[in-house]
């Protein structure tokens, strides 16, 4: 049973037929990404098809699937460049962080968390239940692998602590709360008490002090 799941699954995810080589094809493949993830939003994941996202990209189909085998490809496609995006975002932005002293630079990798998670969040939203299933397990997992990887190296050392272990606790439990927060409670990404509790959350695991709030979060979470 579960033999054949995986193999319905790799029929239905693979991805490009043909890699763009010249600038028209990858504009081309850009543009069908990009409605594609304008129809995840608007209209998810199990309501679109191929005709829907040629349509919106303004291409025909043979040229979509000159590219894509499927609609589950498109989507994977959407996938990876997410989460590439996502990497890219974070290993620019962690060269100002990483020498900042310990305490400011949890803080700040924190905020920078947060900052990549808010980016296409409604993308994020509609994805978070189907990625999985679209995306191959080995890619996601690599990728997460490259977060903790980062978490660790700037952790400041902790006595006792596998700090392996440590840097995938904090992830994983972050990227947790905040898909939970895509499916039901959207805005509370965007809500600074709920970002506060989470930023004190994780300082409080590290033992880094943690201020204290203002009565009145004035959109500051850390």
């Amino acid at each position: 049973m579960i033999q054949s799941m995986e193999k319905d699954k790799a029929k239905k995810t693979k991805i490009i037929v043909k890699a763009p080589t010249q600038e028209r094809s990858r504009q081309t493949v850009a543009t069908i990404l990009d409605a594609c993830a304008r129809l995840l939003v608007s209209e998810g994941f199990y309501a679109i098809t191929t005709d829907k996202i040629a349509k919106e990209a303004g291409v025909s189909i043979g040229s979509l699937y000159q590219f894509f085998g499927n609609k589950e490809s498109v989507v994977q496609a959407v996938v990876k460049n997410l989460m590439e995006e996502d990497k890219r975002i974070m290993s620019e932005k962690m060269r100002s962080i990483s020498p900042l002293p310990p305490e400011q630079r949890i803080k700040a990798m924190i905020e920078l968390s947060f900052e990549i998670y808010r980016r296409q969040y409604e993308l994020r939203a509609k994805l978070t239940t189907i990625q999985y299933y679209v995306a191959e397990a080995s890619y996601i997992s690599e990728s997460i692998r490259f977060f903790q990887e980062v978490v660790k190296y700037n952790l400041p050392q902790l006595p006792g602590k596998d700090m392996e272990k440590v840097a995938y606790i904090l992830v994983n439990a972050f990227m947790g709360l905040c898909n939970t927060m895509a499916i039901d409670n959207p805005n509370y990404i965007n809500d600074p008490v709920v970002l506060s509790e989470m930023s004190q959350l994780f300082l409080k695991y590290l033992d880094i002090p943690v201020e204290k709030p203002a009565t009145t979060p004035k959109g500051d979470f850390i």
